[in-house]
Protein backbone atom coordinates (compact mmCIF):
# COMPACT_ATOMS: atom_id res chain seq x y z
CA UNK A 1 0.00 0.00 0.00
CA UNK A 2 0.92 3.16 -0.91
CA UNK A 3 0.57 6.72 0.85
CA UNK A 4 0.26 9.88 -1.12
CA UNK A 5 -0.28 12.91 0.39
CA UNK A 6 -1.57 16.34 -1.89
CA UNK A 7 -0.67 19.51 0.37
CA UNK A 8 -2.40 22.93 -0.59
CA UNK A 9 -0.71 25.76 0.85
CA UNK A 10 -3.09 27.86 -0.15
CA UNK A 11 -6.13 26.23 1.81
CA UNK A 12 -6.99 28.07 4.62
CA UNK A 13 -6.05 31.35 5.46
CA UNK A 14 -2.44 31.10 5.74
CA UNK A 15 -0.21 28.34 4.13
CA UNK A 16 -0.25 25.09 6.87
CA UNK A 17 1.81 22.56 4.56
CA UNK A 18 4.90 22.43 6.45
CA UNK A 19 3.33 21.57 9.76
CA UNK A 20 1.24 19.00 7.68
CA UNK A 21 4.52 17.82 6.57
CA UNK A 22 5.80 17.52 10.29
CA UNK A 23 3.06 15.67 11.28
CA UNK A 24 2.96 13.03 7.96
CA UNK A 25 6.36 12.43 8.98
CA UNK A 26 5.96 11.96 12.47
CA UNK A 27 2.75 9.33 11.70
CA UNK A 28 4.43 7.15 8.79
CA UNK A 29 7.96 6.76 10.60
CA UNK A 30 9.07 3.28 11.56
CA UNK A 31 5.92 1.91 8.62
CA UNK A 32 6.90 -0.08 6.12
CA UNK A 33 4.03 1.37 3.54
CA UNK A 34 5.81 4.06 0.53
CA UNK A 35 4.57 7.39 0.80
CA UNK A 36 5.22 10.49 -0.49
CA UNK A 37 4.09 14.42 0.05
CA UNK A 38 3.60 16.93 -2.61
CA UNK A 39 2.40 20.56 -2.67
CA UNK A 40 0.21 22.14 -5.25
CA UNK A 41 1.67 24.09 -7.39
CA UNK A 42 -1.72 25.41 -9.17
CA UNK A 43 -5.47 24.46 -10.32
CA UNK A 44 -5.24 21.16 -11.63
CA UNK A 45 -1.92 20.18 -10.10
CA UNK A 46 -3.46 17.83 -7.79
CA UNK A 47 -5.57 15.50 -10.24
CA UNK A 48 -2.48 15.26 -12.44
CA UNK A 49 -0.53 14.10 -9.26
CA UNK A 50 -3.00 11.18 -8.26
CA UNK A 51 -3.67 10.63 -11.90
CA UNK A 52 0.36 10.26 -12.23
CA UNK A 53 0.42 7.86 -8.98
CA UNK A 54 -2.61 5.94 -10.24
CA UNK A 55 -0.51 4.40 -13.14
CA UNK A 56 1.55 2.42 -11.32
CA UNK A 57 -1.57 0.07 -10.68
CA UNK A 58 -0.57 -0.74 -7.15
CA UNK A 59 -2.97 -0.01 -4.05
CA UNK A 60 -3.05 3.55 -3.38
CA UNK A 61 -4.20 5.91 -1.06
CA UNK A 62 -4.28 10.03 -1.25
CA UNK A 63 -5.17 12.24 1.22
CA UNK A 64 -6.43 15.71 0.46
CA UNK A 65 -4.28 17.89 2.53
CA UNK A 66 -6.11 21.25 1.98
CA UNK A 67 -9.87 22.36 2.06
CA UNK A 68 -12.56 21.32 -0.15
CA UNK A 69 -10.85 22.10 -3.74
CA UNK A 70 -8.51 20.15 -3.12
CA UNK A 71 -10.34 17.15 -2.35
CA UNK A 72 -12.46 17.61 -5.37
CA UNK A 73 -9.53 18.11 -7.29
CA UNK A 74 -8.74 14.55 -5.72
CA UNK A 75 -11.58 12.86 -6.26
CA UNK A 76 -10.77 14.28 -10.16
CA UNK A 77 -8.08 12.54 -10.30
CA UNK A 78 -9.23 9.00 -8.59
CA UNK A 79 -12.66 8.65 -9.75
CA UNK A 80 -13.66 5.33 -11.53
CA UNK A 81 -10.48 3.46 -10.23
CA UNK A 82 -10.86 0.45 -8.07
CA UNK A 83 -7.43 0.61 -6.54
CA UNK A 84 -7.18 4.29 -5.42
CA UNK A 85 -9.13 5.75 -2.22
CA UNK A 86 -9.49 9.36 -1.23
CA UNK A 87 -9.73 10.93 2.18
CA UNK A 88 -9.73 14.51 3.38
CA UNK A 89 -7.21 15.99 5.85
CA UNK A 90 -8.82 19.42 6.43
CA UNK A 91 -6.86 22.54 5.99
CA UNK A 92 -9.69 24.65 4.28
CA UNK A 93 -11.95 27.13 5.95
CA UNK A 94 -15.30 24.95 4.32
CA UNK A 95 -14.26 21.54 4.62
CA UNK A 96 -17.73 21.07 3.59
CA UNK A 97 -18.17 17.66 2.79
CA UNK A 98 -16.68 16.38 6.30
CA UNK A 99 -19.37 17.62 8.20
CA UNK A 100 -21.74 14.93 7.01
CA UNK A 101 -19.93 12.82 9.30
CA UNK A 102 -21.50 14.76 12.26
CA UNK A 103 -18.79 14.59 15.41
CA UNK A 104 -17.01 12.10 13.79
CA UNK A 105 -15.86 15.04 11.26
CA UNK A 106 -12.88 15.75 13.89
CA UNK A 107 -11.25 12.73 13.64
CA UNK A 108 -10.04 13.08 10.12
CA UNK A 109 -7.61 15.71 11.70
CA UNK A 110 -6.13 12.98 13.48
CA UNK A 111 -3.61 10.90 10.53
CA UNK A 112 -3.25 8.10 12.73
CA UNK A 113 -6.97 7.52 12.81
CA UNK A 114 -6.72 7.45 8.61
CA UNK A 115 -4.11 5.47 7.65
CA UNK A 116 -5.68 2.15 8.69
CA UNK A 117 -8.65 3.33 8.06
CA UNK A 118 -12.00 1.82 6.20
CA UNK A 119 -13.25 2.31 2.78
CA UNK A 120 -16.49 2.37 1.08
CA UNK A 121 -17.56 3.08 -2.61
CA UNK A 122 -19.24 6.59 -2.62
CA UNK A 123 -21.11 8.02 -5.87
CA UNK A 124 -20.31 11.21 -7.54
CA UNK A 125 -22.35 13.67 -9.76
CA UNK A 126 -21.22 14.46 -12.82
CA UNK A 127 -21.56 17.69 -14.11
CA UNK A 128 -19.98 18.52 -17.81
CA UNK A 129 -17.21 16.45 -17.67
CA UNK A 130 -16.31 17.30 -13.69
CA UNK A 131 -16.72 15.13 -10.66
CA UNK A 132 -18.20 16.14 -7.67
CA UNK A 133 -18.73 14.32 -4.24
CA UNK A 134 -20.84 16.60 -2.66
CA UNK A 135 -22.73 19.10 -4.01
CA UNK A 136 -23.75 20.79 -7.20
CA UNK A 137 -25.51 24.30 -7.32
CA UNK A 138 -26.63 26.88 -10.31
CA UNK A 139 -28.23 30.53 -10.01
CA UNK A 140 -28.33 32.54 -6.90
CA UNK A 141 -25.74 29.73 -4.17
CA UNK A 142 -23.41 29.74 -7.19
CA UNK A 143 -23.10 33.27 -7.08
CA UNK A 144 -22.48 33.63 -3.83
CA UNK A 145 -20.32 30.46 -3.59
CA UNK A 146 -17.88 32.43 -5.96
CA UNK A 147 -18.57 35.58 -4.39
CA UNK A 148 -17.61 34.66 -1.09
CA UNK A 149 -13.80 34.48 -2.14
CA UNK A 150 -13.74 38.36 -1.95
CA UNK A 151 -14.62 38.28 1.20
CA UNK A 152 -12.70 35.17 2.88
CA UNK A 153 -9.37 36.58 2.88
CA UNK A 154 -10.79 39.39 5.40
CA UNK A 155 -9.06 39.64 8.84
CA UNK A 156 -11.43 37.64 11.60
CA UNK A 157 -13.76 36.63 8.48
CA UNK A 158 -15.02 33.34 8.63
CA UNK A 159 -16.19 30.71 6.09
CA UNK A 160 -20.09 31.12 6.93
CA UNK A 161 -19.33 34.48 7.45
CA UNK A 162 -17.86 35.06 4.30
CA UNK A 163 -21.09 33.74 2.77
CA UNK A 164 -23.19 35.41 4.36
CA UNK A 165 -21.55 38.50 3.27
CA UNK A 166 -21.22 37.63 -0.41
CA UNK A 167 -25.04 36.13 -0.33
CA UNK A 168 -26.02 40.45 0.96
CA UNK A 169 -24.23 41.39 -1.89
CA UNK A 170 -25.84 38.80 -4.38
CA UNK A 171 -29.69 39.84 -3.11
CA UNK A 172 -28.72 43.52 -3.89
CA UNK A 173 -27.71 42.58 -7.90
CA UNK A 174 -30.29 40.45 -8.01
CA UNK A 175 -31.71 37.24 -7.00
CA UNK A 176 -33.02 34.72 -10.43
CA UNK A 177 -32.24 34.28 -13.77
CA UNK A 178 -33.77 32.67 -17.04
CA UNK A 179 -33.01 28.78 -17.21
CA UNK A 180 -35.07 25.76 -18.59
CA UNK A 181 -34.66 22.95 -16.22
CA UNK A 182 -35.68 19.08 -16.67
CA UNK A 183 -35.12 16.49 -14.01
CA UNK A 184 -35.39 12.40 -14.87
CA UNK A 185 -37.30 13.85 -18.42
CA UNK A 186 -40.03 16.07 -16.24
CA UNK A 187 -39.83 19.55 -16.73
CA UNK A 188 -39.77 21.77 -13.77
CA UNK A 189 -43.02 24.70 -13.77
CA UNK A 190 -41.29 28.46 -14.90
CA UNK A 191 -38.96 29.77 -16.72
CA UNK A 192 -36.81 31.96 -14.11
CA UNK A 193 -35.08 30.15 -11.07
CA UNK A 194 -33.45 31.30 -8.04
CA UNK A 195 -31.63 28.01 -7.02
CA UNK A 196 -30.70 24.53 -8.39
CA UNK A 197 -29.36 21.83 -6.88
CA UNK A 198 -27.99 18.62 -6.75
CA UNK A 199 -27.03 16.98 -3.38
CA UNK A 200 -24.74 13.61 -3.06
CA UNK A 201 -23.63 15.33 0.48
CA UNK A 202 -25.79 17.47 3.07
CA UNK A 203 -23.41 20.51 4.25
CA UNK A 204 -21.60 23.36 1.49
CA UNK A 205 -20.74 26.90 1.59
CA UNK A 206 -19.47 26.81 4.74
CA UNK A 207 -21.94 24.78 6.53
CA UNK A 208 -25.44 25.33 4.79
CA UNK A 209 -27.63 22.20 5.26
CA UNK A 210 -29.75 22.04 1.91
CA UNK A 211 -30.37 18.18 2.37
CA UNK A 212 -30.02 17.03 5.13
CA UNK A 213 -31.88 13.44 4.22
CA UNK A 214 -28.69 13.12 1.37
CA UNK A 215 -26.84 9.84 1.19
CA UNK A 216 -23.46 9.77 -0.66
CA UNK A 217 -23.63 5.87 -1.25
CA UNK A 218 -27.29 5.15 -2.10
CA UNK A 219 -27.32 5.58 -5.99
CA UNK A 220 -29.47 8.47 -5.79
CA UNK A 221 -28.97 12.17 -6.08
CA UNK A 222 -31.40 14.80 -4.21
CA UNK A 223 -32.11 17.88 -6.26
CA UNK A 224 -33.79 21.07 -5.07
CA UNK A 225 -35.48 23.63 -7.23
CA UNK A 226 -36.66 27.24 -5.85
CA UNK A 227 -38.32 28.98 -8.80
CA UNK A 228 -38.22 32.79 -8.65
CA UNK A 229 -38.68 34.75 -5.75
CA UNK A 230 -38.77 37.90 -4.29
CA UNK A 231 -35.76 39.51 -2.42
CA UNK A 232 -38.09 39.80 0.73
CA UNK A 233 -38.93 36.17 -0.01
CA UNK A 234 -35.37 35.00 -0.36
CA UNK A 235 -33.94 36.28 3.16
CA UNK A 236 -36.55 33.95 4.97
CA UNK A 237 -35.64 31.19 2.41
CA UNK A 238 -31.89 31.30 3.31
CA UNK A 239 -32.17 31.01 6.72
CA UNK A 240 -34.36 27.35 6.15
CA UNK A 241 -31.70 26.46 3.57
CA UNK A 242 -28.71 26.79 6.08
CA UNK A 243 -30.23 25.13 8.90
CA UNK A 244 -31.32 22.22 6.83
CA UNK A 245 -35.60 23.32 6.71
CA UNK A 246 -36.10 22.75 2.74
CA UNK A 247 -39.18 20.86 3.54
CA UNK A 248 -40.57 23.89 4.96
CA UNK A 249 -39.92 26.26 2.25
CA UNK A 250 -43.21 25.84 0.26
CA UNK A 251 -42.28 27.13 -3.10
CA UNK A 252 -39.49 24.57 -2.86
CA UNK A 253 -39.52 21.76 -5.34
CA UNK A 254 -37.86 18.54 -4.29
CA UNK A 255 -36.97 15.25 -6.00
CA UNK A 256 -34.72 12.23 -5.88
CA UNK A 257 -33.09 11.48 -9.04
CA UNK A 258 -30.31 10.90 -11.33
CA UNK A 259 -30.18 13.76 -13.67
CA UNK A 260 -31.07 17.69 -14.22
CA UNK A 261 -30.41 19.11 -17.59
CA UNK A 262 -30.14 22.85 -17.22
CA UNK A 263 -30.55 25.16 -20.59
CA UNK A 264 -29.31 28.85 -20.37
CA UNK A 265 -29.55 31.96 -22.45
CA UNK A 266 -26.27 33.34 -21.25
CA UNK A 267 -22.79 31.67 -20.33
CA UNK A 268 -23.85 30.16 -16.58
CA UNK A 269 -21.34 29.68 -13.48
CA UNK A 270 -22.19 25.95 -11.75
CA UNK A 271 -20.13 25.43 -8.09
CA UNK A 272 -18.76 22.08 -8.40
CA UNK A 273 -17.68 21.38 -5.04
CA UNK A 274 -16.19 25.21 -4.37
CA UNK A 275 -14.52 24.86 -8.09
CA UNK A 276 -16.46 26.51 -11.29
CA UNK A 277 -17.56 25.13 -14.30
CA UNK A 278 -19.29 27.42 -16.80
CA UNK A 279 -21.71 26.54 -19.89
CA UNK A 280 -25.03 27.01 -21.94
CA UNK A 281 -25.93 23.95 -21.55
CA UNK A 282 -25.32 21.81 -18.22
CA UNK A 283 -26.01 18.10 -17.46
CA UNK A 284 -25.73 17.54 -13.77
CA UNK A 285 -26.09 13.45 -13.39
CA UNK A 286 -25.55 10.56 -11.11
CA UNK A 287 -22.13 9.56 -12.67
CA UNK A 288 -21.53 5.52 -13.71
CA UNK A 289 -17.97 5.84 -11.72
CA UNK A 290 -17.67 6.33 -8.16
CA UNK A 291 -14.91 6.70 -5.71
CA UNK A 292 -13.70 4.57 -2.67
CA UNK A 293 -13.64 7.06 0.45
CA UNK A 294 -11.35 5.90 3.53
CA UNK A 295 -12.38 7.49 6.96
CA UNK A 296 -11.79 6.77 10.90
CA UNK A 297 -13.13 3.71 12.03
CA UNK A 298 -16.49 3.57 13.47
CA UNK A 299 -17.03 6.91 12.01
CA UNK A 300 -20.24 7.03 10.13
CA UNK A 301 -22.22 9.38 7.63
CA UNK A 302 -25.65 7.69 8.50
CA UNK A 303 -26.95 9.74 10.87
CA UNK A 304 -30.99 9.72 12.16
CA UNK A 305 -32.10 12.59 10.31
CA UNK A 306 -30.59 10.95 7.26
CA UNK A 307 -32.03 7.48 8.10
CA UNK A 308 -35.63 8.98 7.80
CA UNK A 309 -37.60 7.91 5.09
CA UNK A 310 -37.30 10.50 2.40
CA UNK A 311 -41.21 10.91 2.44
CA UNK A 312 -40.32 14.71 1.30
CA UNK A 313 -38.14 13.99 -1.75
CA UNK A 314 -41.01 12.42 -3.79
CA UNK A 315 -43.47 14.33 -6.30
Amino acid sequence: MRHLFVMNPHAGKFDRSQEMLEKIRHIMAGRRSEWSAVRTEGSGHATRLVQEAAQQGDPLRVYACGGDGTLNEVVNGAAGQAHVAVTHCPMGSGNDFLRIFGQDAARFWQLEQLLDGPQTAMDLIECNGRYSLNVCSVGFDARIGFGAADFKKLPLVSGTAAYQMSALRTIIRGIHLPYRVEIDGEFMPGDRFTLLCACNGRYYGGGFNPSPTAMPDDGMLDFIVIPAVSRFTVLALIKKFARGEIGDIPQAILRRGRAMNVRCDRLTAVNVDGELVEGTDLSIRLSDQKVQFFYPAGATWQGARACKEKACMVK
